[in-house]
């Protein structure tokens, strides 16, 4: 669902830089359908590689990626990384609108996290300037020296430099894609409306982290996510709480609820094999249990999910600490343990909270 956050941002853009604070009226904006624009409907299908590449005929989307990682030492670390694309007017874009006349905008998060540690760093720039942009052969996402490039072998490269930390990384993608809802449709709410939503989990074979001076190398595994869409939240809700978990037995779980006056949920369970299966309301219970007082509000920060069908009953824990992604807007992205019936790692993001 991932992420999810960044329709707030695209609510400032399409609001002209507003200093005013954020209020129903962005949720209003992000419900309605845009003139112009193509909306995600149930029928449409996710066709690669053509889908991994932008989408200027619908309004928003993103590239995105967690990984939890740790080194030989069992030292952790946990990493984000998000580029986003938004449309200010419909496309496509032809050779009359160069430059700062593209009607788009792009925006990235990088965030590098440890227990009670937390780095963040964004980037903003003008479609049609090539200062971001993606391709699909070979693949390649990246704002100005920010980027996630495949490789002759089909694996990827991730490259990022904030002000005080920076990462390397190889990662190996899945070489099943899992498809999201209904062949890649996602709905967001039972009243319709949805993106087109697709995921690769990842190993990360090995690479690099440094805070300040101090440079780790690392391994590990994470999770992308491709997604795509011109409306998202409807009137009525607030935020979500979104989750991708790896489980030491092989098995991964994307599971998320927005919230609103009616919560919606919806899950995605990919066994060891990489065969996926859908995981509706009926299907599976996720409900806080414990939240923390932090410096923006209390946010929950302690979760248990159950999905009785597959003897799943897990607790899953914020790390330590806050993190926060304290961009235009803030958000909450930080990595999480697994405990119960499996053990495991992921990561966990919630909108809509603090003040």
């Amino acid at each position: 669902m991932n992420n999810r956050c960044c329709i707030f941002l695209i609510f400032i853009m399409l609001a002209g830089c507003t200093k005013e604070p954020a209020t129903d009226a962005s949720v209003e904006a992000l419900s309605a359908s845009p003139e112009g624009f193509r909306q995600a409907v149930p029928g449409m299908t996710v066709n690669l590689p053509r889908d991994m590449g932008a989408h200027p005929e619908f309004r928003l989307e993103w590239w995105y990626l967690t990984a939890n990682l740790k080194t030989v030492d069992g030292e952790l670390f946990g990493v984000q990384w998000t580029l986003f694309r938004t449309g200010i007017r419909p496309g496509p874009y032809g050779d009359n609108q160069p430059g700062w006349q593209r009607n788009e905008v792009w925006f990235a998060h990088a965030a590098l996290s440890r227990p009670d540690d937390h780095h963040f760093a964004d980037r903003a720039a003008r479609g049609g300037t090539g200062q971001a942009g993606v391709d699909t052969q070979p693949f390649r996402a990246w704002i100005d020296h920010w980027q996630l490039e495949s490789l002759e072998d089909k694996n990827w490269v991730l490259s990022v430099d904030g002000e005080d930390f920076r990462y390397r990384l190889q990662l190996q993608p899945s070489a099943s894609v899992v498809l999201n809802g209904d062949r890649g449709f996602s709905a967001k709410s039972a009243g319709g409306g949805g993106s087109m939503y697709f995921s690769f989990p990842l190993q990360v074979t090995g690479g690099e982290v440094q805070i300040g001076t101090e440079k780790y190398n690392v391994s590990g595994q994470g999770w992308f996510d491709r997604e795509w869409s011109s409306q998202y939240l409807k009137s009525d809700q607030e935020g979500w709480d979104w989750m991708a978990l790896h489980l030491d037995d092989g098995q991964h779980l994307m599971l998320f609820r927005v919230r609103g006056a009616e919560d919606y949920f919806f899950g995605t369970l990919v066994a060891a094999d990489g065969a996926a299966q859908t995981l509706g309301s009926s299907k599976f219970s996720l409900r806080p249990i414990k939240s923390r007082a932090t410096r923006y509000g209390e946010v929950p920060v302690v979760w248990q999910l159950q999905v009785p069908s597959e003897k799943i009953d897990l607790k899953i824990q914020s790390w330590p600490g806050e993190y926060w992604n304290s961009g235009a807007l803030r958000y909450w992205e930080g990595p999480v343990t697994v405990s119960g019936s499996h053990t495991g790692e992921g990561y966990l993001e919630m909108t809509g909270y603090g003040k």
